[in-house]
Parts: structure tokens; sequence; C-alpha cells
């Protein structure tokens, strides 16, 4: 028994001393390591931020050293993160070229690196390297447009060819369901059309300085066209449409159908929203357009500024909606159309009487009755009540005086009594006088008239 634990405490001194000897070996590699990287240097010339050499660890690759670089710099000069990436961005990143200390020399691609991850773009930098950074022409690029994921321009470099012209480009964009052909826009030095090359799509087709690439296709038409129904309908929400929009009937028809509370005589289709947006036309540019040729006065251009920015804010269709009750056909006539926003309200069964009367409020709505009678029901006028009473109707907001024989009163709108000014002591004696002034005045001058005459 005594030999057995001798024998287990040797075998465990004995693999102690090799965990030992390995962890000190693991050490002694580590310094080894931070050894030679420190005695590693790269060198930087060129087109960059700063030419020199550096220390540089062979853990690195070519981007890691120089995005430290720039950022050691801009530590010392307090610079913010942002601007350190917005300076580096200013640099080439294509056409970097990387000389070894034997003479080789490696095509660094660093934004072919960041679009796929391939280490043959972006190497590890060795002991007396040279990186080489080339000059940067904003105009030496291709641009590329069409069935794309991304409509960009790229650095320019020899040997591109439309394999690399789709990979900064991100690929093809899959809602296109077919891409045609390319085609190839090439300018003369002078700036003129040289040629436009119609072709196949050829990956491996070179290009050259300044080219413009179309990946032709037609657009796909399929969007997220919609329209808002809200009010007394049974499902009110999103109703989804085709690009030419829908029959009002056929939209309700989505929501479940409308209400018997709904009052469709003051159903609101309101359009406009998204007309006047746009990179180039906006709300500010319709108002200019607008005001350019007025001819209107002064003290009209006012109300007018309102009722503009009311049309652009919303371009309300003007239309009862009561005929949806019938079979009317009139109503397939009314296409809802994308971003168009339906509010049917409930059936309003009040008059609202307020302004100089004795109980201002809700009269309950009774047909064929006028303006009186609401005013009866709202505790009389007041005593600072004047003579004309207004209805302001309730879909249009629009104002008529109350005695005019063909304004109806109907349900939802509203009557108002304005009030008298106060006309105390002080407003007649300063009427007086203005009157006296008048007076004086037109005295003076009879009295200069007559005696030039005499004279």
């Amino acid at each position: 028994m005594k030999r057995k634990i001798i024998v287990l405490s040797a075998a465990m001194i004995f693999f102690a001393f090799c965990d030992l000897q390995v962890t000190i070996s693991q050490t002694m590699d580590i310094r080894d390591k931070n050894t030679t990287i420190q005695s590693i240097s790269v060198t930087i010339g060129g087109n960059f931020i700063v030419n020199g050499t550096f220390p540089a660890s062979p853990t690195e690759r070519v981007d890691q050293f120089i995005t430290r670089i720039c950022l050691e710099i801009a530590k010392s000069q307090n610079t913010k993160l942002f601007d350190v990436i917005e300076v580096l961005k200013s640099y080439p990143n294509r056409g970097i070229t990387l000389v070894r200390s034997n003479g080789e020399k490696i095509n660094v691609d660093l934004a072919k690196y960041r679009l796929t991850g391939n280490f043959q773009f972006n190497p590890y930098v060795r002991n007396e390297d040279i990186i080489i950074f080339p000059q940067k022409d904003k105009n030496d690029i291709i641009a590329v447009t069409g069935a794309v994921n991304k409509q960009i321009e790229f650095e320019f470099c020899e040997g591109d060819k439309i394999e690399d012209a789709l990979l900064f480009a991100q690929g093809l964009n899959p809602l296109y369901e077919k891409v045609t052909h390319i085609e190839i826009y090439r300018l003369t030095y002078e700036g003129k059309f040289d040629t436009v090359l119609t072709l196949p799509l050829e990956l491996s087709y070179p290009l050259k300085r300044g080219d413009r690439i179309k990946f032709v296709s037609n657009e796909p038409r399929r969007r997220n066209y919609r329209a808002y129904v809200d009010g007394e309908v049974y499902q009110p929400g999103w109703v989804y449409l085709p690009e030419d929009g829908l029959p009002l009937k056929k939209v309700l028809s989505q929501v479940g159908g409308v209400r018997d509370v709904a009052d469709l005589s003051r159903t609101e289709i309101i359009r406009g929203g998204g007309v006047h947006q746009s990179v180039y036309y906006g709300q500010e540019f319709e108002k200019l357009l607008m005001q350019r040729m007025s001819v209107i006065k002064d003290v009209d251009s006012v109300t007018f500024l309102i009722d503009n920015t009311l049309r652009i804010q919303r371009g309300a269709l003007a239309k009862s909606l009561t005929e949806l009750q019938t079979s009317n056909e009139q109503t397939q006539e009314i296409i809802i159309r994308d971003g168009d926003y339906i509010y049917i309200p409930r059936k309003i069964d009040y008059v609202y009487v307020f302004g100089q009367v004795n109980n201002f409020g809700y009269i309950p709505y009774i047909a064929g009755k006028d303006y009186r009678y609401y005013i009866v029901q709202a505790g009389g006028l007041g005593e600072t009540a004047k003579n004309e009473v207004y209805v302001i109707k309730n879909r249009s907001r629009a104002w008529y005086l109350a005695t005019e024989k063909h304004v109806e009163i109907e349900p939802g709108d509203f009557i108002w009594v304005p009030k008298k000014p106060i006309q105390d002591f002080d407003y007649y004696l300063q009427r007086i006088g203005y009157i006296g002034s008048i007076v004086t005045g037109l005295i003076t001058v009879i009295v200069l008239i007559i005696q030039v005459t005499k004279n």
C-alpha cells in the first residue's frame, strides 16, 4: 500500500514539473514574440497623411497598420475618431503597392478586401516593408447604375473588369428579374461621347478610365401601394392597392364596409401629402410658383397664404359620398391611390351655438329649423350681441350670414353670434374729435379758396 502511495506521489510530482516546463516555455515564446514585434519597422510613402518609418507588428495587416498610424497621429493632435475616418476616405484605398525587402511587389486593394474579406488584397506587413500610396484624382472613377444593389462610384485601377464593377455595386438587385444587357458610356478626352457600348453581361470585359456602366433592366413596379381608411368602418386600417389604385367601393370592402352610424356626407378623402414631396419639387417651391405671377393685393395675400397652405397640406376631395349607400355607379369613378387617407366620421345630430348667447353649447338638430330656433334653444341673444349671425358649415368651414335665404342648417354646423364693440363716453368723444378735425380742415380750405378768388 505504501509503495502505491509513493508511486502516485512521484507521478504527480513528475507531471507538475512537466507543466511547469511547458509554462516556462510558453512564457519564453511570448517574450521572444514581443521581442520580434518590437524589432519590425514598416515605411509609408507616397500620397498619404504621413510619410516615414514606423514600428509595426508582424500580426498586423496593411489596413490595421495604416489605421493605427492615423489614430496615433489623431491622438497626438486631439482629433476626433470621426475626423480620422473622414481623413482616411480622402486617401486611396486601391492601387496601393506593398514592396517587400526582397523586391517583391504586391498589389493591395483595401476596397476589395472590405467587401470580400479576401486576405489576398490585405496581406500581413513584414520587417522593412514599404507601403506606397498612389495619387488620387476624384475624376478617375468608374460609375455604376441600373439594376444593382448599390449605385456607386469607385476608384479605377488598371485591369478593372465588369466583375469588379459588379462587386463594388454589391451585385445585381434580385428585384430585377431580367438584366438583359449592360451599357458602357465612354467620353473622349474633351468630354464628348466617344461611344456607347451595348454588351451582354460579360463579366471579364475590361474597363477604361471614366467608364459609366448601366446594368439594364426594366424597373420593377412592385411597391407598397396603400391607403388608410379611418373612422366608422368595421376594420379601420391600411388597404393595399395596385399601382393604378382601386375604386372606392372596393377599398371599403377591404375594411368590412361602412357602419350604420357613418356620416357619408362628411367623408373626406385627403390626397396630396406626397404630391409636393420629391428631391427637386417641394412645398416651398410650389408656394413660390403660385405666387410668382399673382396679381392679388397685399390685403389678400395673407388669406391666400392660408388657403394655399391648406391646399398643399390637405388636398381633400370635395365630394359627398352619400351615393355609396345606393348602387350609383359614379362612385366607381373615385379611384383611391397610394398615400390617400379616407376618413368617415360618425353622424352628428347636433348644431353648436356659441358667441354672444346665454348658454353656448350643442343643440340637438331638427331638420327644417333655421338659426333663430337654435339661438332660442341656447338661451337667446346676450346683451352685447351684434345683429348679424354667422353659420359656419361643418365640412367646408365656409362662413355665411344666417339671414341669407339659401343657408340651410345641417347637422354639425356652427352658429356664431359676434359681440358688439363697447362704445362708452370716451369712444364717442374720440369720434367727435375725429369729425371736428375733418370739419376744421374743410373750413380752412374753403376760406383759403375764397381769399384767393377775391384777390
